[in-house]
Formats: C-alpha cells, structure tokens, sequence
C-alpha cells in the first residue's frame, strides 16, 4: 500500500502533457536594435571621446528588463514595456597611443554586449568620426569610414546595416608630416613569375619632410627579390624577405611613386600583404594600406 500511495502521490505533482505545452509556449520577450547614433572624437595626443545613442525596441507582447553595453563600459539598464522604445546613451572604452603631432592610433570598442551575451546585429549604424583638420586624410581606419562631404574635410562616417560591431582602430598623423601611403600590387591574381608593388606617398602636412626610408617585410617562402634594396631576416624558424629604399624630401601637397619588382615562387593566393611602413628621422611616420591577395582559383 506505501507503495501505491508513492507512486500516486508522483504523478499527481507531473504536470499533465497539456500543461507542459501551456508552459513551452509563454514567449520569451524580444527586443530589437533598432539605431545607433552618435559620435567619434579622435583628439590629438589623448584618447577619442565618444557619444553614443542607441534606439531599443520592443515588438513582443511582453515587458523586458535588462542590461547592456559595450564590451568593457558601464552597463545601463533596459525596461522597455511591450510595443515600446527606449533610448540609452552608453559609454565606451578606448586605447590610445602616441605622442602628440605625431602618427597615433585609437581604438574604440564597439562590441556591445546584451545580458552578458553579445549582442545581436543593429539595424542602422551612422556614427559620424571627426578628426583633427592637420590629420585628416586618416593614415589608416579599420573598417573603413568614408569621407562625409567634401564640406567638411575633417569629418568620416561609419555607416552599416543588421551589423554586429567591432572595435574600431584608427591611425592618424596631426603633425606637420601627415602622410598619405597607398600601396599597390600588380598583376591579381598572383601567378608564378615577376610582379610589381607601387607606393605612393603624400604629403598632406604644412612642413616638407627629410629623406623617409620605406620598408616592406615579404615571406621570403612566396617571394624572391634580388639586389642591394634586398635583405633576408630570420626569425622564429620563418625568413623574412625585406625590402627597403629611400624617397628624398617631400614638400607639402607633393607625391612621390616608388616601384620595386619581386618574383612569386608560386600563384600567391588567400593572404595578406602587410602595410609598408615609413620612417623619417628613425620614427615612424606613415604606413600604407595592406593588401589582399585573391586565391581566384
């Protein structure tokens, strides 16, 4: 008879298979991101400053409470009621490094972080990046930002769509020598034989440089280069091919293209050409864009 009642007793407590389905069923609530407004300060020798909005929307049938924020910040609080949208301004964090009226770098992180989760995409991103006039054009920014009008010469924008960020990185020069270095490379795709790398540089700064040396680091297992602009450096079991020349002094709003040729031992494909850097008076003053190699085949 115990037995019995043990057993009567247990299923008496189970939820019948109707209740449990009832349960299952309670939706969860659902928000969205809709917008992210604000902007980017990069400042000259400290860290950006950032001000951002993001726009919060609730289209389920149900309340929700949270929190959010970018990776590393200060969270803020969510209690969007059902059909509802809320604003929240949220703070970032940011690295910054060196000296002023020379080549800097920033980064912001933008990675955002909802209930300790990362966050999902955003609908609309337009962040507007303004920088010093003596730095603009940007060295370098990672993902790109597009110039925002020819009115406005010392202002970018980031711009994207149902898009989950990242942290952006920036590298400017609002010193007297801000240099513009783009880097090119010819034929794509790379084929066994000679191919030619071109670099451009700028100079957009108010005072002319002295003589800059520019350096390029190849591997050594894609390339072969021949001749006294040539080096070999080995490290870490890998043999670095490096490249270097020097470009006489280049005066304000003048350009100046330099070539050299290496020969690709095989077709070179799915990897990265690093940025050519560019010394003046032993630091560095300037660096190129990097360049994807295609593996079309």
């Amino acid at each position: 008879m115990r037995i019995f009642v043990f057993v009567f007793a247990l299923f008496a407590v189970m939820p019948t298979h109707a209740e449990a389905n009832t349960e299952d069923a309670i939706p969860e609530p659902v928000i969205e991101l809709t917008e992210l407004m604000g902007t980017i300060t990069l400042k000259n020798g400290v860290s950006p400053e950032a001000s951002l909005v993001l726009t919060v929307t609730n289209p389920s049938d149900t309340p929700y409470t949270g929190q959010i924020g970018f990776a590393g910040a200060e969270t803020e609080s969510l209690s969007i009621n059902a059909g509802e949208e809320q604003d929240v301004s949220l703070s970032v964090t940011s690295r910054h490094a060196g000296k002023a009226d020379a080549l800097q770098k920033a980064e912001i992180d933008l990675s955002l972080i909802l209930d300790d989760q990362p966050a999902p995409a955003i609908g609309n991103v337009d962040i507007d990046i303004q920088v010093p006039v003596a730095a603009y054009p940007l060295v370098r920014s990672e993902p790109p930002v597009m110039q925002k009008s020819a009115e406005a010469e010392a202002q970018y924008e980031f711009y994207a769509l149902s898009q989950q960020l990242q942290p952006l990185k920036f590298t400017y020069n609002p010193g007297p020598h801000n240099l513009e270095v783009r880097k090119t490379v010819y034929p794509i795709p790379i084929e066994p034989g000679p191919i030619e790398i071109s670099i451009e540089v700028t100079n957009h700064g108010t005072e002319a440089t002295t003589a800059l040396v520019l350096r390029d680091t190849l591997d050594d297992a894609d390339f072969a280069g021949s001749g006294s602009a040539f080096t070999r450096f080995v490290a870490d079991q890998a043999t670095d091919l490096v490249w270097e020349a020097e470009l006489p002094s280049i005066a304000p709003g003048e350009s100046r293209l330099i070539s050299y040729t290496v020969s690709a031992r095989y077709a070179v494909g799915d990897k990265q050409l690093p940025a050519t850097t560019v010394i003046m008076n032993d630091e560095l003053t300037g660096l190129s864009n990097k360049v994807w190699l295609p593996k079309w085949h």
